[in-house]
């Protein structure tokens, strides 16, 4: 019970140790660079404490400085170097109660890489969040080419037939209206009592306009029917979206067919 309070009590109150565990000279440097990495580390400015406590242990080597280092790396979010360098500061046997506590965090730290591997955010030590980046090369999207010149043909022929299928609709129109008038001026022929020979030609032109209007009627349907149908598979060869997502072990192929 008493070491864990103990530990507890040096994570809240120790964040970083002193480097008095150097032995022999040292050099003023070393030390100055010491001091300053934890005046930046008490300030938050972990990056530039790194760089002080780098500095210090290449000068002068000192498990202490691991440990800095290895709570520097924490704080910033940087859980791989955190996990090293707790790692070295283990190996060189501080002690049961500071490889107790450098345990324990490293087994956060652990926890930390794997998550981060996983893609999964971690919030830091101090309130912060590392969001790691998004996995390179295992998204993709196959475009497909332009639409392809059969296409593109289809598309034309199915526009020219509507077109020219209206026009026949129209032209159907203009012959049903004069077989219609011709049909009114025969019945008003018969009640003024027109002759025979008189009604007949105007009978005749009604039913040629009539049989115009029934052909033109026809090849409009067929040319406005047929002209869409291949417009529409002109379309639907012009349009293909494929698209292809790696997900971590599979692939996903995902295909949008419109009319």
């Amino acid at each position: 019970m008493r070491v864990v309070v103990f530990i507890v009590a040096l994570m809240v109150l120790a964040p970083i140790a002193r480097s008095d565990s150097w032995s022999g000279q040292v050099p003023a440097k070393a030390r100055a660079l010491a001091e300053r990495g934890r005046a930046l580390h008490d300030a938050g400015d972990y990056a530039n404490a790194i760089v002080a406590f780098t500095q210090a242990y290449a000068m002068a080597p000192s498990p202490a400085l691991l440990f800095n280092l290895a709570q520097a790396y924490r704080l910033l979010g940087d859980c791989d170097d955190a996990a090293l360098m707790y790692r070295r500061y283990i190996a060189t046997n501080p002690g049961p109660e500071r490889s107790a506590l450098a345990e324990s965090q490293l087994a956060a730290m652990e926890r930390c890489v794997q998550k981060l591997a996983l893609h999964i955010a971690v919030e830091t030590a101090n309130g912060g969040l590392v969001v790691p980046p998004p996995p390179t090369g295992l998204w993709a999207t196959a475009t497909p080419p332009g639409p392809s010149h059969k296409a593109q043909i289809e598309k034309d022929v199915g526009v020219g037939l509507i077109a020219g299928g209206t026009v026949s609709l129209a032209v159907a129109a203009f012959y049903a209206v004069r077989a219609h008038n011709a049909s009114s001026d025969v019945a008003a022929a018969y009640a003024r009592g027109a002759r025979p020979n008189e009604i007949a030609p105007i009978d005749s032109r009604g039913k040629s306009a009539a049989r115009a209007a029934k052909i033109s009627g026809g090849v409009a349907a067929v040319g406005i029917a047929g002209g869409l149908a291949m417009y529409l598979l002109g379309r639907h060869d012009a349009q293909t979206p494929v698209t292809v997502a790696a997900t971590g072990h599979s692939v996903e192929v995902s295909m949008l067919w419109g009319f």
